[in-house]
């Protein structure tokens, strides 16, 4: 059988370093290639070739015909996004090039600017009828007050298009409010969470002072939909996930029938809306205790591997249904846990390796940099 051509966008982040950790032990049948606008991620270098491509967002004509070269000349058999910037352009290369969409791992254009927009997943969860936090765009026309009446403080500000909590903060008073709403390209969302736990640490804070390193996320549900090229559901995984830090997770099953509910809700609706791939459901309890709706993906994710070690290969599903390539499964002697810690290794990149690809472009293992 020959080899699999895997082509990830971004590959050398933390999304692609997932993705390539559930396929470490199974790479026989397959050939991975990255690219990447910048040369000196550790995790390209695992890679069986790299191409450095301009950076999407400033030079889209250039970066896509850099991503078309590469997959004539590797012969790649499916494209899959590790960042929300490829998910977009992924998308519109699908509408524009429909031929693509097979070896394309998203689904329709307008769906994929709704999972990146913060506000547009508000106003389609609520036109479906999804469970999806209150949310209100920022912008001086905005009426604050019966949004504050409703949700009550703190409030979260939010970019509506960001990831890995970048430029999100919490609001905790009403001068911090107006100030934010002066903003044209951001959201304000209920807090979602332990409310009296969260309110009792900010007046820690103003007594004794601001931790040099802290969070206000506690757990996370998340739900990572699969869903096939026809619509299907390939794979429905419900977990929690404890950050520790930016990087290091806890992530353990979730067996609750809520997050089981919302999962197939949001299958069957962003199916019939014309989705296909992966689809992260990111949800918190309401202090109601409600399970709520924050924010999609339409991608892998930073836990991709740590369900892997919980026995979910969603990975390997996405391979078999867009591509028929059949890898097997995980395994394991002491059987499947409940519980897994993600700890990806920590390396630097051989300055040789890196050297060659910021040089020539391109590099693979034969170029003797490695």
């Amino acid at each position: 059988m020959n080899a699999l051509t895997l082509l990830l966008l971004s590959g050398g982040g933390h999304t692609g370093a997932n993705v390539m950790a559930t396929l470490a032990a199974r790479r026989q049948e397959l050939r991975l290639i990255a690219s990447s606008d910048q040369p000196d991620e550790p995790t390209l270098f695992a890679f069986d070739a790299v191409y450095l491509a301009p950076p999407l967002a400033e030079a889209p004509a250039e970066f896509e015909a850099r991503i078309l070269a590469i997959m004539t000349r590797e012969a790649v058999d499916l494209i899959i996004p590790c960042r929300d910037e490829d998910v977009n352009w992924l998308a519109g290369l699908r509408a524009r090039q429909p031929e693509l969409a097979p070896r394309l791992l998203c689904g329709a254009a307008p769906l994929a600017e709704v999972v990146s927009d913060k506000w547009l997943s508000h106003e389609f969860a609520r036109q479906h009828g999804l469970p999806f936090a209150r949310t209100l765009p920022t912008g001086d026309a905005q009426p604050i007050s019966g949004f504050l009446e409703q949700v009550g403080l703190p409030v979260v500000l939010k970019p509506r298009h960001g990831a890995n909590s970048r430029g999100v903060f919490l609001l905790d008073s009403a001068a911090q409010v107006a100030q934010a709403m002066t903003r044209r390209d951001a959201v304000l969302q209920e807090f979602l969470g332990d409310r009296e736990k969260t309110l009792r640490e900010i007046e820690a804070m103003r007594r004794e002072g601001i931790p040099l390193v802290h969070d206000f996320m506690g757990e996370k549900h998340s739900i990572q939909l699969l869903l096939g090229p026809d619509g299907a559901c390939v794979s429905l995984a419900c977990t929690v996930n404890l950050m520790e830090g930016r990087i290091t997770r806890r992530v353990h099953v979730d067996p609750s029938r809520e997050a089981q509910d919302i999962g197939m809700l949001c299958a069957q609706v962003f199916a019939r809306a014309g989705w296909c791939g992966p689809l992260n459901v990111q949800c918190q309890r309401a202090p109601d205790g409600e399970l709520r709706i924050h924010e999609f993906n339409g991608r892998f994710t930073g836990a991709t591997a740590a369900r892997w070690a919980l026995g979910i290969d969603e990975v390997g599903l996405a391979l078999r249904s867009f591509t028929g390539h059949e890898l097997p499964g995980p395994s394991s002697p002491w059987g499947v846990p409940l519980t897994a810690r993600e700890s990806l290794v920590a390396r630097a990149a051989a300055p040789l390796a890196v050297e060659c690809l910021a040089q020539a472009g391109q590099w693979r293992p034969t170029s003797g940099a490695g």
